[in-house]
């Protein structure tokens, strides 16, 4: 197999993309240029991986992140990887990443997150044969619950639990279904849902671009959506009072973040409503299945998020181990000394604000 590295965005990206749809092989939205264009800060790198006949194998899109606390070096990010991609085009695809770092100056560290539903383990043993290490616990959710959106609408629906049922029928007896937005200024307003949701869960602030994501959203709508229900018919920012993100990688979708605000006056759980208009917009975009987004599973998991994957599991029941991360450090003394000066300024931090 050949691989061939693409720099940037401009026509040859967008030829790239091109024939890894053409060959059927469905790109996660974090390997599109949609995604580089709206959310990478640095130059994208896109891998394409032709056969000795020249046909399209797979594509893979590269992140690069300036550190702030090693100025100079840089992190490469391989995301959401491994889905629906042969295993011997994965281990082509880590060669010639491994390759790209050894001639790339100053790399601090590389980061992949795999995600797979039926491939995990042997992925692993691909990245450890290549000297990355498993980084426990990861970064990127391990377990999900799944959704397969092949029946109907109506069939969907039924094998949503009685309660959650319930709630959506009442939801949009009401008042309707939630309704797609995509102008910028609910941006801000979504933030402080997300930090709401958050500090209840005593969760940490994902950082999302929200401006991005609404302007994502408004170019590609197959292949993202943002969906927010209202307090009243007044759908001005301050009246958002829950909002649900959903993408689509390929075959499938997920629900990517979300938010919500709780008012006593208030007693509906919107939350339902949202996640069930992100299921059908996945199905109706052409997604086979529906990823929730993560869920915890056993003891060992974050208790305070013990409520958010009972909420979850009102859709599905059928929880399957999809994502690991490993990570390989190409200059270990320089990653060591990073994530010293990391810790110090965090520490900094919490004693400016006398957490």
């Amino acid at each position: 197999m050949t691989v061939y590295l693409i720099r940037g965005l401009g026509p040859d990206r967008v030829r790239a993309e091109q024939e890894v749809a053409s060959a059927g092989i469905p790109l996660p939205i974090s390997h599109r240029a949609a995604w580089a264009e709206n959310f990478y800060r640095n130059e994208p790198w896109f891998l394409l991986v032709k056969d000795a006949q020249g046909s399209t194998c797979a594509g893979a899109a590269i992140e690069q992140v300036r550190t702030r606390s090693m100025p100079g070096f840089r992190i490469l990010r391989l995301r959401r990887f491994g889905e629906k991609v042969p295993q011997e085009v994965c281990a082509v695809i880590l060669d010639a990443l491994n390759s790209l770092v050894n001639t790339t100056p100053r790399v601090l560290r590389v980061h992949v997150g795999v995600f797979s539903r039926n491939r995990r383990h042997e992925i692993g043993e691909a990245l450890a044969a290549r000297d990355y290490r498993e980084l426990v616990p990861p970064n990127v959710y391990r377990h999900t619950l799944t959704l397969d959106l092949g029946p109907t609408e109506d069939e969907i629906f039924a094998t949503v639990n009685g309660s959650g049922r319930n709630n959506i029928r009442k939801i949009i007896r009401a008042s309707g279904n939630s309704q797609a937005i995509t102008d910028p200024i609910y941006a801000d307003r979504m933030r402080e849902l997300q930090q709401a949701a958050l500090d209840r869960t005593r969760g940490h602030i994902a950082g999302d671009d929200w401006r991005a994501v609404l302007k994502l959203s408004k170019d590609h709508p197959d292949l993202s959506q943002v969906y927010a229900k209202f307090f009243s018919e007044d759908t001005s920012p301050e009246n958002m009072a829950a909002f649900g993100w959903v993408v689509r990688h390929g075959d499938h979708g997920e629900y990517r973040a979300a938010g919500s605000m709780r008012r006593a006056d208030v007693k509906t759980p919107f939350g339902y409503v949202i996640v069930w208009d992100m299921i059908r917009w996945s199905k109706s975009v052409g997604a086979e299945w529906f990823d929730m987004g993560g869920v915890t599973v056993s003891q060992g998991d974050e208790t305070n998020l013990e409520g958010i994957s009972n909420f979850k599991k009102s859709f599905s029941r059928a929880i399957e181990e999809v994502g690991a991360e490993w990570i390989m450090e190409p200059s270990p003394l320089q990653a060591r000394i990073a994530d010293a000066v990391s810790k110090g300024a965090m520490r900094l931090r919490g004693f400016r604000t006398g957490s």
